[in-house]
């Protein structure tokens, strides 16, 4: 998701977050001006190379240099709150707003950071957090209305709110089409998010199919769509997207497991060795194109040996956040008898 100068959706986390009994998502933000340091991790994380990132920011977050640096501060919770660290992330957050408190992305992070921390309360004790998550939002959106992960955020509350407490999903909507002026792409995905979450697959799937005809030379909409046919099952439609989204940036673990998984279920093995091995020469610490590799194996009925020695080698090395657990891949290799 690069962005020619700045941070945009790039880091934003997929996996869920339980508020009220319901999923609240965390979500990332932009960094209020270049910065080389927050630049390369931002990619990392586009590119799901997150332990990359963490490693980087906890080096420049340690540079004494660093010390007043509230958006990196910020972006070092960020990332350590989809590690689970959500100690360590609430103290950088809490930190980078103190430091800055006109920092729209330092206020982003903190409701993020605050959200996770929500799912492992009790329900009384997440109502009384979510007016302050709330006001972490609003003061965001006010402090820069061109950051477009904060319309991220009002989507997500849309979604778990009820429509007497400001939700549901028009305002949801509203909230995509909002976004979709500041970023096309962007949301073109969040309609297809709103979409995909309230039962209406074929809606979302013409939205991913408009991001990557609309915006071909931006990987985000081609890879989505791509991924989308893969999952319904599609795997010659998403062919042409999913080596179309690896062929625009070949940097993305996550773009290379997918085009890598596609082309077994397409019995292209020689092809899916090829892409298989160039991602493990760059990024060597990103193991899912292991993990998805041998599951399109298992799913097809071929060469159960290289899976095997697939998930081997995706236990050796830990995952990524929001990729499948030790646990996942230990059943798969079972089942492969």
């Amino acid at each position: 998701m690069r962005q020619s100068g700045k941070i945009t959706a790039r880091g934003r986390l997929f996996g869920r977050i339980l508020i009220i009994g319901l999923a609240l998502a965390a979500v990332a933000a932009a960094a209020p001006a270049p910065n080389p340091v927050l630049e390369k991790a931002a990619d990392y994380l586009e590119w799901g190379r997150w332990k990359q990132a963490r490693s980087l920011l906890a080096s420049a977050v340690a540079d004494p240099g660093n010390a007043q640096n509230a958006p990196l501060i910020a972006y070092y919770g960020h990332v350590l709150a989809s590690f689970g660290d959500l100690g360590q992330s609430l103290k950088m957050t809490k930190r980078a707003v103190k430091l800055d408190p006109q920092c729209a992305s330092c206020r982003l992070y903190l409701f993020e950071s605050m959200a996770k921390r929500a799912k492992h309360q009790n329900t009384f004790r997440a109502m009384l957090q979510l007016p302050k998550m709330k006001k972490q939002l609003e003061t965001a959106e006010r402090l820069n209305p061109r950051l477009g992960d904060v319309q991220w955020g009002w989507i997500d509350l849309d979604l778990v709110l009820p429509k007497a407490a400001g939700g549901g999903a028009e305002n949801a909507i509203a909230h995509a089409q909002q976004l979709r002026r500041l970023d096309p792409v962007d949301g073109r995905l969040a309609l297809a998010s709103i979409y995909k979450q309230t039962g209406n697959p074929a809606q979302a799937l013409v939205e991913y199919r408009a991001a990557a005809t609309n915006h071909p030379q931006d990987p985000r909409g081609v890879f989505a769509l791509g991924k989308a046919l893969f999952q319904q099952r599609q795997y010659a439609a998403a062919a042409p997207y999913l080596a179309r989204a690896l062929d625009l940036n070949a940097r993305s673990a996550l773009y290379a497991a997918y085009q890598a998984a596609n082309l077994v279920h397409l019995n292209r093995l020689v092809q899916a060795q090829q892409v298989i091995a160039a991602a493990h020469q760059r990024f060597p610490d990103s193991r899912l194109a292991d993990f998805l590799v041998a599951q399109a194996l298992k799913d097809v009925g071929q060469d159960y040996a290289w899976a095997r020695q697939l998930l081997q080698a995706y236990l050796r090395v830990p995952p990524e956040p929001q990729q499948p657990t030790a646990a996942a891949a230990k059943k798969l290799l079972a089942n492969l008898g």
